[in-house]
């Protein structure tokens, strides 16, 4: 096999769609194994002969898993993908690194990180937020909202939404305001109704707030009891933030990006 030359100029960040876990939780109480679903193929033309790994980790704890190279993925049986190292499989996260082995060894030319896998009883959550690219004038984001998609998230065309959209310090910096003024439009200024059949909200409260982040309906108001709706609002971005742990996430790419 010819060795492919990388001719990368930065890392690249995989999706979601690219790299991703899932868990099999094993009934006779032993650890759970997990399944890397890996899409490569648009890294084979440049980075071929680069090594893929896989790391399991949370806190200190760490697992690394070889799963070959980007032209000829190697997945390990599953007996190898056993999360030996780890008491409870929900408390798990994983990293796919894609790594040059050849030119400069150890160099990371494409790479997930904090991928929370998708258990037995989890489905697929519904696609609440769009992106899109905008003139905006100097200004990185701001958001918008579709009578029937609801709210879609203005990027700087410049920069390109996508790429912003996955970049995760946006959304440790973004997302909770992101939240805060959806349902504020919502349930405050445009006193939407719940349930409303077949309004963007009713996806939002039915499909995320209430079986993501174990929040209850909206208060019902006649307008005239805005500190309810507000304090419930808050509570949505607080735990909202809580569970992807903004904070850390942000702190990580400090690190990562000095």
């Amino acid at each position: 096999m010819s060795v492919q030359r990388i001719n990368f100029t930065k890392r690249s960040r995989l999706t979601r769609d690219q790299a991703n876990v899932a868990i099999h939780p094993d009934g006779d109480n032993r650890p759970a194994t997990f399944e890397a679903r890996l899409n490569l193929s648009k890294l084979r033309e440049h980075a071929g002969e680069a090594r893929v790994f896989v790391e399991a980790y949370h806190q200190t704890t760490r697992m690394r898993f070889d799963f070959g190279v980007v032209a000829a993925l190697d997945t390990p049986p599953p007996s190898a993908l056993r999360l030996t190292e780890f008491s409870d499989w929900q408390d798990v996260r994983f990293r796919v690194k894609v790594t040059d082995t050849t030119h400069t060894p150890g160099r990371l030319v494409a790479w997930a990180d904090r991928i929370k896998p998708k258990g037995p009883d989890d489905a697929d959550e519904p696609d609440l937020v769009h992106f899109k690219d905008a003139d905006l004038y100097g200004r990185l984001w701001d958001l918008e909202f579709h009578e029937d998609r609801g709210p879609v998230v203005l990027i700087e065309k410049s920069q390109g939404a996508q790429d912003v959209g996955r970049n995760p310090a946006f959304q440790a910096a973004v997302y909770p305001e992101v939240l805060r003024r959806t349902l504020e439009h919502a349930f405050i200024h445009e006193q939407t109704p719940y349930p409303a059949a077949g309004h963007w909200s009713t996806t939002w409260v039915d499909g995320f707030l209430k079986p993501k982040l174990g929040l209850a309906a909206p208060p019902v108001t006649d307008g005239s009891e805005e500190r309810a709706v507000r304090d419930w609002v808050q509570q949505a971005v607080e735990r909202f933030a809580r569970r992807h742990r903004f904070a850390d996430l942000w702190a990580d790419q400090r690190k990562e990006n000095p």
